[in-house]
């Protein structure tokens, strides 16, 4: 139906407001664009309802997939970062079985669950970033070995968490489409994956989706810390709204037109970003408390509301950290046809390159 071509990858964002698909190639030994779409979809207030996941959801998934014409089956999906946990955790050294005791008695302090009813991974963080997966291939074997720090230190595990009915959901929306699921995971380790990779330094990726922001600090390619806070993009929509008296859908028109609304020349305040831009403080304030005082190489802007005019430099100034808006298709060949048309609306796709990326990479390491 879709073709099995081994070499190419799916990534697939589903979110809030709309449903972005990437398909990655293996060319030259790289990872190349080989296809892409998106499509917009009825705003859902509880996108955990059975019925939205079950029957409205496919339907739009399918119509995707079709008018897409994508050639992979190889798929790798994300579910919303609030939707999951991602937390670090101390530990003194120890051998590998007692660790997996003290990792399950700890995750109850933050698990606010039986832990039979989440899926629950976890990483011993190295110099490098290990698994993160959800889903595990079926040959994979069910206990990872991790290779312990040196003597005399102390293990940081990176502690990974998600509801099995909302991973569930996810599973069967996609093998429903005819795809084979090759992994889920928590859309913060895409964003990773995408604009910062292996990337040497520290930097803050600022997320901000149509109902939530995710907050990801990223030390040398690994995730630290993970917040996320109810505001986004609608918010910013809404306020345009009132302050110009239009309807919703025109607000967001304009909230995209180039049309410089964040200076003191347009009369609007926006409370959304102002909360952003305190919660980033408080992620930094409260790593770094711990951590000793560490350098912030760079912010990087992720998610529709990317493409307001002047973001970058509010940030920019509001943080005093250098804030780029991210480019996830920097990482990957393109024809460069179609250079102006994903610098417009690549911080979109961030979550969707992200996951291609990983079945890219796994696929080169072979």
């Amino acid at each position: 139906m879709f073709g099995f071509k081994k070499n190419r990858f799916l990534g697939i964002d589903i979110g809030v407001s709309s449903i972005k698909v990437v398909e990655i190639k293996i060319s030259n030994n790289k990872p190349a664009l080989s296809n892409y779409a998106w499509m917009n979809i009825p705003c859902n207030e509880s996108e955990a309802q059975e019925d939205y996941f079950s029957k409205s959801l496919v339907q739009y998934f399918k119509k995707l997939l079709k008018e897409g014409v994508f050639k992979s089956s190889n798929a790798y999906a994300a579910i919303p970062a609030f939707g999951g946990l991602i937390t670090l955790i101390e530990f003194p050294e120890m051998d590998n079985n007692d660790l997996e005791q003290a990792i399950k008695f700890e995750a109850h302090k933050y698990i606010p669950t039986s832990l039979d009813d989440v899926v629950v991974s976890w990483d011993i963080l190295n110099k490098r970033s290990a698994t993160e997966s959800l889903v595990k291939k079926k040959d994979e074997p069910d206990k990872k070995e991790h290779r312990l720090p040196e003597a005399g230190s102390k293990l940081q595990v990176l502690l990974v968490a998600a509801p099995k009915n909302r991973v569930a959901n996810y599973e069967k929306l996609v093998k429903s489409s005819g795809l084979d699921l090759k992994y889920i995971e928590i859309e913060s380790f895409s964003l990773q994956r995408s604009l910062v990779g292996n990337d040497p330094g520290n930097f803050v990726i600022i997320d901000i989706g149509a109902r939530v922001c995710n907050i990801v600090l990223a030390e040398k390619g690994v995730i630290k810390i993970n917040r996320n806070i109810d505001a986004g993009g609608r918010d910013i929509t809404k306020i345009i709204a009132r302050s110009m008296n239009v309807d919703e859908i025109r607000a967001d028109k304009l909230k995209f037109s180039g049309r410089e609304l964040l200076g003191k020349e347009s009369g609007m305040q926006f409370p959304v970003l102002e909360i952003i831009v305190g919660e980033v403080k408080r992620v930094l304030k409260s790593y770094y408390s711990n951590e000793g005082e560490k350098k912030v190489d760079g912010v990087i802007l992720s998610g529709g509301t990317a493409g307001l005019a002047g973001i970058e430099k509010y940030f920019s100034e509001a943080l005093n950290i250098k804030t780029i808006i991210g480019n996830p298709f920097g990482r990957i060949d393109y024809d460069k046809k179609l250079e102006s048309k994903l610098m417009e609306i690549g911080s979109r796709f961030s979550v969707s390159v992200g996951l291609a990326l990983r079945g890219a990479e796994e696929y080169l390491k072979k």
